[in-house]
């Protein structure tokens, strides 16, 4: 395809579709376009809120859309099942995002025992909510789990049809705002820090063919870092003119996910032993779908789920 000489003013690659869902990191990618930062370089995107967040996941797996931000837990049943699905990139991972809100009367994960809880099975709030009741030293068996979508979940806790509920922002704070309910735990915790990192996933054809222009919408990304730091007023008004949350309302989400740096990104790719390393993370979300009888068989080996390859470009391109 000879060289791109694409510049600010002239995009000549294939246009690139990014699927978001309602997750406070995700709205990101609202003000990476409004404020100009694909344009910059050159690329053309369509950023495609996903209201419902599995047509998401599966409009990424059948290649409908290029890229998704899932959390990584939700794009393991693909992978094991053979999907042609690559992690290429961790946006950010939940720092309060994620929480367990209950009925003002119930103070403290123990005393759900017998209780009604809603929870998405399978999603990473599942997981969470596991190592909640492990942490207070419960099982699945003192609870009863109701399984909802995390929209319902969070309607179903407001109208007191259940006494609680694992769900994720922005119904997580809409939820306590309505009830008074308490937090019972949240993933700001120390225990739970980088327990459900959401990632930036491509399909494998998307890879072999708009590479060039994956890399422009990751520069475009850490470039827009800048914006959110030095201009956020602008970056917040962005976000709201495309998701159903006001300026003030995105600021507090976001103290519940900590967007990740390219260093923290280039970290994130190494071996390491907390869950902050993708592998480690990944192998132990395994072992929790396949424990639950959300897989039916674990993989040995998750490294060509990871492809950091385009991420390494921009990272040496970046930091000259």
């Amino acid at each position: 395809t000879g060289e791109s000489t694409a510049n600010a003013n002239d995009s000549n690659g294939q246009k690139v579709v990014l699927g978001i869902n309602d997750w406070p990191g995700s709205y990101w990618w609202l003000a990476v376009d409004k404020m100009g930062y694909f344009k910059e370089q050159g690329v053309d995107v369509e950023v495609k809120l996903f209201s419902n967040y599995s047509d998401g996941l599966n409009a990424l797996n059948s290649g409908k859309i290029d890229l998704f931000v899932p959390a990584l837990a939700d794009i393991i049943p693909a992978y094991v099942r053979g999907a042609d699905t690559k992690v290429i990139m961790v946006q950010d991972y939940s720092a309060g995002a994620d929480g367990l809100i209950a009925k003002s009367d119930i103070k403290s994960v123990k005393d759900l025992k017998g209780k009604n809880v809603a929870i998405e099975l399978g999603g990473s709030d599942h997981l969470f909510l596991l190592k909640c009741l492990e942490n207070a030293g419960l099982t699945t068996k003192d609870v009863n789990l109701i399984n909802m979508s995390t929209g319902d979940a969070s309607n179903a806790f407001i109208s007191g049809q259940v006494d609680a509920a694992a769900i994720w922002e922005p119904s997580l704070s809409m939820a306590q705002k309505e009830t008074g309910g308490n937090i019972l735990a949240s993933t700001k915790d120390a225990e739970y820090e980088g327990l459900i990192p959401a990632v930036l996933a491509t399909n494998g054809n998307a890879l072999k063919t708009k590479r060039e222009e994956i890399k422009k919408v990751m520069k475009a990304w850490f470039n827009a870092r800048d914006g959110y730091e030095n201009k956020f007023d602008e970056f917040a008004k962005d976000v709201s003119s495309g998701a159903e949350v006001s300026p003030e309302e995105f600021k507090t989400l976001m103290n519940g996910c900590a967007v990740r740096t390219m260093d923290e990104n280039a970290e994130a790719f190494k071996d390491g032993d907390t869950y902050v390393s993708l592998k480690k993370c990944s192998s132990m979300l395994s072992d929790f779908l396949y424990d639950n009888g959300l897989i039916d068989s674990k993989s040995d080996n998750f490294d060509s789920l990871f492809d950091s390859s385009i991420f390494d470009e921009v990272y040496a391109e970046m930091n000259k």
